[in-house]
């Protein structure tokens, strides 16, 4: 079900579209229940900062709503997140597998995690991951091998991880 390769290039620019991605944008891809313990305040201000540094880097947020809980993401700041123009909100979706054929990184910005499942699933499928050094994250990304590691609630090594690997083809490629 992980396996680089597995998706086909029509498949892949089908969804890449929907993640607001042209051909020659790079796609930051993010899997996760839409509450800030995942970190999206930082993801936020790290788009608005990318959307000047680097404006052909899109972000494809996939994931559930979850307004029953105290940290959810508010229809207010989803809204506010859209108007910077470079994030893209895919909501729910059963197709992830092949979502992350699409991505050409993946970043996991929460501040504490178990095991995370999205980071280890990008990971299978051959994505570099962008990850913040906190338990369970440390587990999946091999700093400087399959992936970078930030401190958790900091925007602005979130931003510089992020730019560094859209600006290096060659370091997205043997880190993923």
């Amino acid at each position: 079900r992980f396996a680089p390769g597995r998706v086909d290039a029509e498949r892949v620019a089908v969804l890449r579209k929907e993640m607001g991605a042209g051909p020659d944008d790079l796609v930051v891809g993010i899997v996760g229940r839409l509450v800030h313990e995942k970190g999206y305040r930082e993801v936020f201000e790290a788009a608005r900062r990318i959307a000047v540094r680097a404006p052909n880097v899109r972000f494809g947020i996939v994931g559930p709503s979850d307004p029953d809980k105290a940290d959810a993401v508010t229809a207010a700041e989803i809204s506010a997140a859209e108007t910077i123009g470079n994030i893209s909100f895919l909501g729910m979706r059963h197709d992830v597998a092949d979502l992350y054929a699409a991505m050409d990184m993946y970043a996991l910005a929460s501040y504490r995690e178990g095991f995370p499942r999205s980071a280890m699933e990008a990971a299978a499928m051959g994505v570099p991951v962008i990850a913040t050094n906190i338990r369970g994250c440390r587990q999946v990304v091999e700093p400087g091998v399959t992936g970078m590691l930030v401190p958790a609630r900091d925007a602005g090594a979130l931003t510089d991880a992020i730019t560094a690997m859209a600006n290096d083809a060659g370091l997205r490629a043997a880190m993923g």
